[in-house]
């Protein structure tokens, strides 16, 4: 082999390299920017739902104490109204038993 053609083939073995290396670095920072931004959606993903499950259980908190408050102010007026009724029959029974 001639000097001038191993000089050829290094050069070719030079270039090969260099374009190998050039495609595994853009490889590698394409792998990185995927892992990044699978990696923020995890993170946005969870953070959302967390955020969600707070506000559920917020609004179910709220839910429940609305339906106790309800429920409380019901019965209050249920009463009132037995009460009412019964003096109501009280009277009755009262101006029956008077000849």
């Amino acid at each position: 082999m001639a000097s001038n053609e191993v000089e050829q083939l290094q050069e070719r073995m030079r270039q090969q390299y260099t374009d190998t290396t050039e495609i595994v670095m853009r490889s590698m920072r394409a792998w990185n920017e995927l892992m990044t931004a699978s990696t923020d959606l995890a993170f946005d993903v969870v953070l959302k739902n967390w955020d969600y499950s707070r506000s559920m259980r917020g609004s179910a908190e709220q839910a429940i104490a609305d339906a106790i408050k309800l429920q409380q102010r019901m019965n209050k007026e249920m009463l009132q109204v037995w009460e009412g009724y019964s003096s109501e029959i009280k009277e009755i029974l009262e101006r029956s038993t008077k000849p």
